[in-house]
């Protein structure tokens, strides 16, 4: 697939996708450009912070508390993990336990474990644990199925 880009002056940006044949890959692209991706806000000493999802690496719930994790920093959020479920973007995050949410486009190595478990490697060097209720779901995700 060839990939063209061009810096304009004024006007809006567009994007124009030319296709022979409408492949997954292409109705994935076309769905990642339609969809909005709303930041995340989080705190540290109630000053707040604007997240980009992309920066997120996961999502943690503890003591009813959660908090979203970058490179360098946690923050607090005020959203429950059902909430959050509901504002990622599908294709990029996934929740692998009943307390985490994970950003898949940061995970750098998987690693299956005793109990039908998957241990992530995430591009930080952190592991988070896929639990075994949700590892099935979770090859089905990285294989591309809904």
């Amino acid at each position: 697939m060839l990939v063209h880009t061009e810096k304009i002056e004024s006007g809006e940006d567009e994007v124009i996708i030319r296709y022979k044949v409408m492949t997954k890959q292409v109705k994935d692209i076309i769905e990642y450009m339609s969809v909005q991706v709303p930041p995340i806000l989080g705190s540290i000493d109630k000053e707040q912070y604007i997240l980009l999802q992309n920066d997120i690496y996961y999502f943690e719930s503890v003591d009813n508390t959660v908090f979203a994790y970058t490179k360098k920093n946690s923050y607090e959020t005020k959203h429950t993990l059902n909430e959050l479920e509901s504002v990622v973007s599908d294709r990029r995050f996934f929740r692998c336990n009943k307390s985490v949410i994970v950003n898949i486009n940061k995970i750098q190595s998987l690693r299956s474990n005793v109990g039908n478990k998957i241990d992530a490697t995430l591009d930080n060097q952190e592991h988070i644990i896929i639990s075994r209720r949700y590892a099935k779901d979770f090859r089905r995700c990285l294989n591309g199925e809904n």
